[in-house]
C-alpha cells in the first residue's frame, strides 16, 4: 500500500490527527511531496488551524507556484484573517490555473469567500463566488453558497438592484476591435478573470468610453471584490450617452449601492455634544419638555461602546413635534411624533465632566434639534457640532415613531402605522438631502433639468427597496409627484418571455396576457427575491383564476403566499378566513393556515380568536406529531411556553395571556411525550388530550 493510500485510509476512518502526524513525517522526509501538502491543507482547514494552514499554503506555493490547490489554500487562510482583497486575488489566480475542471476544494473555499463578502456588504462579489459553487456540475458541497444566496435574495432591506449581476453589454457587430474583445469575453466566461482583465484594459487604452469594454471591466472588478472600481465603472457607464436613459439611470443607481462607503444616497449626519455643570437639571428639563421622550432604563444599559464605559444616566428621543397626552384611542395622525435624534445625559465621572451627547442628527433637522437641546441645557452652554457617519437611505426615509404610550388595540396600532407611513415616508424621501443631488433634496431640485438623471436615480432606488414599495402604491405615487419624475410604464409580456424578465421589473408586470402556469412561475420568482407587490399581484391572479381540479393546491399555495405578504394582521386574517373556506370546500389540508392564524391572532391581540385557532388545530391535527411540534415551537418562540412544555408565568406578547396563568387539567402535549400526562379522552366532549395555551382558563 502506498503512503497516499495509508493516509487516505486514516482520513476516511476519522483518524485526522494521526493522519496529520503521518503527513508531517512524510514532508520531513520528502519536502517536495505536493500531494501531502494538498491533503494536509484540507485537513487543517477542517480543523480551523488557520495559522498552520497559512504556513502550509506558503510552502506549497514555493514548491508549485501555479498549483490551484496551493493558491486556494492561501485564499482560505486569507479569508479567515479577514483579508478580503488578498483572498479574492488568490482565488482568481486559482481559477485562472484551474482550467475547465475546478477542484471541489477550490469550490469549498469560494463558498467561504462568498460568505465573508456577504457579511461585509460586498454583495455583487459575494453573489458571483456563491454562484460559482452553485453552478458547478457534480459538486455536492454547495449548501453554504445556497444558504447565502437565499439570504441575499430574501432580504427586504437589500435593494433589488444588487440582487443580480449587471448584464454584460454586447459590442457593436461591426467593431474593428471585435476579435480582441471576443477573446477577452471568452476568457471571462471561462473564469480566467486576470487574463481577461488585462485584455480589456488594453482595449480601453484606445477606446476609453466604449460601453461594452467598460462593462467587461466592471465584471472583472466584481470578481476582484473591488467596490471602489465597481462604483467607478458603473458611473462611467451611466455617463455613456449612447445608452438608453433608463439604462444609464440603473447603472448610476447601482454605483450608489455597491460601495458601503458611498455617500451619494446617504444623509449627511452630525453629532452634537456639550459639557454641562450638572446632569440632574438637564435630565429634569428634558423630562418636563414635551419635545423629548424618555428611553426605558433597560435600553440605556446597552448604550455603551465597551464594558469599561459607563452607560448614560438618562436617554431621550428628540421629537419633531410635541408629545401628546396619554388617552384612550390614538390621536390624529398629524399629532403623532417621530424621533429625529437621540439624546444622552451622562453624569460627572472621575476624568470627565457631566455632558450631553446627541446622535444621528441629519442636516435636514439639524437646526430644530440644536434649538431643542440648547433650550434644555441653557443658552450659556456651548453646544459643539462635528460630522458623524452618514445615515443609510432606508434609515432616513422610514418614519421612526416615538416611544410614546397610547391606549389602543393592536389592530388600531397597525392602521396608525400604515397611515403614518403612507403620509410621511414620501415626504421623508422627497425632503431628505442626498449627496447625489449636491446635498439637496428632490423637492429642491424638482425643476432642475440638469439634475434629471440624478433625481431619477433617487426615485428608482426607492422603487427597488421592498421595505418601501411593500407599503403600498400611495407612497411612491406621492414621491413621483413631489420629485416630478414619471413612473416606469406597466410591462405587458407573453408566456414565452417570463424567463427573460429582470428581477427589477417583476413589480410592474401586467399579467393579463399570461396563463396560470406562467403566473405561478412568476409568483415563485417574486417569493425568492421578496418582491412583495409582485407576490400580491400574482397570488391574487391565481386565486381569481378558475383552476382545474388537479391545480387546487396551487390556489391554496397562492392564498398562503398572500397571507404572508399582507401589510397588516387584519388583512392577513381576512385572507386566512377565505383560504380556510376554500380548503374545506375542496377537502384540502388547513394545518399551515391554522398555524399562521395562531400567530396572527396573537399579533392582533385577539385572545378569543387565538384560542379558537388553537382548539381547531388540536382537534384536527392533535394526532399528527409534525404539526403539533410546529405549534409547540411557535408557542416557545412567542414566549408562551418553555422548551420543556411548561407555561411561562406573567403576561404574554399580544396581551392574550393572564398573569400567573396555570395549565388546565390535562397538562401540555409534547411530540416526545414530555410534559404532564394527559387524561383519557372524554368521548362526550369529542376531543383528545388538551394543549394548554394562555387564555385557556
Amino acid at each position: 500500500m502506498s503512503e497516499l493510500d495509508r493516509v487516505m485510509k486514516m482520513v476516511e476512518g476519522g483518524q485526522v490527527v494521526p493522519a496529520l502526524d503521518r503527513l508531517s513525517t512524510i514532508l520531513s522526509e520528502h519536502p517536495d511531496a505536493a500531494w501531502a501538502l494538498a491533503i494536509r491543507g484540507r485537513l487543517l482547514l477542517d480543523l480551523r488551524e488557520y495559522d498552520s494552514l497559512a504556513e502550509n499554503a506558503d510552502r506549497f506555493i514555493r514548491l508549485q507556484p501555479s498549483n490551484p490547490l496551493a493558491l486556494t489554500q492561501r485564499a482560505a487562510a486569507q479569508v479567515f484573517r479577514g483579508d478580503v482583497k488578498s483572498a479574492t486575488d488568490s482565488m482568481l489566480e486559482a481559477l485562472t490555473e484551474s482550467g475547465r475542471d475546478v477542484d471541489a476544494f477550490v469550490l469549498d473555499v469560494s463558498s467561504a469567500v462568498a460568505f465573508l463578502l456577504g457579511r461585509q456588504g460586498v454583495f455583487l462579489t459575494a453573489r458571483v463566488y456563491a454562484s460559482l459553487a452553485m453552478m458547478a456540475q457534480g459538486y455536492e458541497g454547495s449548501q453554504m453558497s445556497g444558504s447565502l444566496l437565499r439570504q441575499l435574495n430574501s432580504s427586504p432591506t437589500l435593494n433589488q438592484l444588487v440582487k443580480s449581476i449587471p448584464q454584460p453589454i454586447q459590442r457593436p457587430d461591426d467593431a474593428d476591435w471585435g476579435e480582441r474583445y471576443d477573446e477577452a469575453a471568452t476568457l471571462l466566461r471561462s473564469n480566467k478573470v486576470l487574463l481577461a482583465e488585462a485584455k480589456f484594459q488594453s482595449l480601453r487604452r484606445t477606446l476609453p468610453d466604449e460601453p461594452a469594454i467598460l462593462s467587461g471591466l466592471l465584471t472583472c472588478a466584481i470578481w476582484r471584490g473591488d467596490v471602489a472600481a465597481q462604483s467607478d465603472f458603473l458611473k462611467k457607464l451611466s455617463a455613456c450617452e449612447s445608452l438608453d436613459f433608463e439604462e444609464r439611470v440603473q447603472f448610476r443607481a447601482v454605483s450608489c449601492l455597491v460601495n458601503p462607503d458611498d455617500k451619494d444616497l446617504a444623509a449627511e449626519c452630525f453629532r452634537l455634544d456639550a459639557d454641562i455643570e450638572s446632569a440632574e437639571p438637564v435630565e429634569m428639563a428634558m423630562i418636563a419638555d414635551s419635545r423629548f421622550a424618555p428611553l426605558p432604563a433597560e435600553m440605556l444599559a446597552q448604550m455603551r461602546e465597551s464594558e469599561d464605559d459607563v452607560p448614560p444616566r438618562a436617554g431621550f428621543q428628540v421629537l419633531d413635534r410635541d408629545r401628546p397626552e396619554v388617552a384612550e384611542g390614538l390621536p390624529p395622525i398629524d399629532q403623532i411624533p417621530e424621533a429625529i435624534a437621540m439624546a444622552f445625559v451622562y453624569g460627572k465621572q472621575t476624568d470627565r465632566s457631566a455632558r450631553v451627547e446627541i446622535h444621528d442628527v441629519t442636516s435636514s433637522v439639524l437646526d430644530d434639534v440644536r434649538a431643542q437641546i440648547q433650550k434644555a441645557i441653557g443658552d450659556s452652554v456651548q453646544l459643539n457640532q462635528k460630522p458623524s457617519d452618514p445615515l443609510p437611505f432606508l434609515a432616513v426615509v422610514q418614519p421612526q415613531v416615538a416611544m410614546v404610550r397610547f391606549k389602543a388595540s393592536a389592530v388600531e396600532a397597525d392602521a396608525m402605522q400604515e397611515e403614518l407611513t403612507n403620509t410621511r415616508m414620501p415626504l421623508a424621501i422627497a425632503n431628505a438631502k442626498w449627496g447625489i443631488l449636491g446635498n439637496a433634496s428632490l423637492v429642491d431640485t424638482a425643476d432642475d433639468d440638469s439634475k434629471l438623471l440624478e433625481r431619477t436615480v433617487v426615485v428608482r432606488v426607492a422603487e427597488q427597496y421592498d421595505a418601501i414599495i411593500s407599503k403600498g402604491e400611495e407612497v411612491l405615487g406621492e414621491v413621483y409627484r413631489l420629485a416630478k419624475i414619471e413612473p416606469l410604464p406597466t410591462l405587458t409580456i407573453g408566456d414565452d418571455e417570463i424567463e427573460s424578465v429582470a428581477n427589477t421589473d417583476l413589480n410592474r408586470i401586467d399579467s393579463s396576457q399570461l396563463n396560470e402556469e406562467s403566473c405561478l412561475y412568476l409568483l415563485q420568482r417574486a417569493q425568492q427575491i421578496s418582491s412583495t407587490p409582485a407576490i400580491r399581484h400574482f397570488a391574487k391572479r391565481l386565486i381569481e383564476a378558475d383552476l382545474p381540479e388537479d391545480q387546487k393546491m396551487a390556489k391554496l399555495l397562492a392564498y398562503s403566499t398572500l397571507v404572508n405578504a399582507s401589510g397588516n394582521a387584519k388583512d392577513a386574517i381576512a385572507t386566512i378566513n377565505e383560504a380556510k373556506a376554500f380548503a374545506e370546500a375542496n377537502e384540502l389540508p388547513t394545518a399551515n393556515l391554522l398555524l399562521s392564524e395562531v400567530s396572527l391572532r396573537l399579533q392582533a391581540g385577539d385572545g378569543e380568536g387565538f384560542q379558537k385557532a388553537i382548539e381547531t388545530l388540536t382537534q384536527r391535527y392533535g394526532n399528527e406529531p409534525e404539526v403539533m411540534a410546529q405549534l409547540q415551537q411557535m408557542l416557545i418562540s412567542m414566549g408562551l411556553i418553555r422548551p420543556d412544555g411548561s407555561p411561562r408565568r406573567g403576561p404574554a406578547p399580544g396581551g392574550v395571556a393572564p398573569a400567573g396563568a396555570e395549565p388546565a387539567a390535562g397538562g401540555i402535549w409534547t411530540p416526545d411525550g414530555g410534559g404532564a400526562a394527559a387524561p383519557p379522552a372524554d368521548p362526550a366532549a369529542g376531543g383528545g388530550s388538551k394543549l394548554w395555551v394562555p387564555g385557556m382558563d
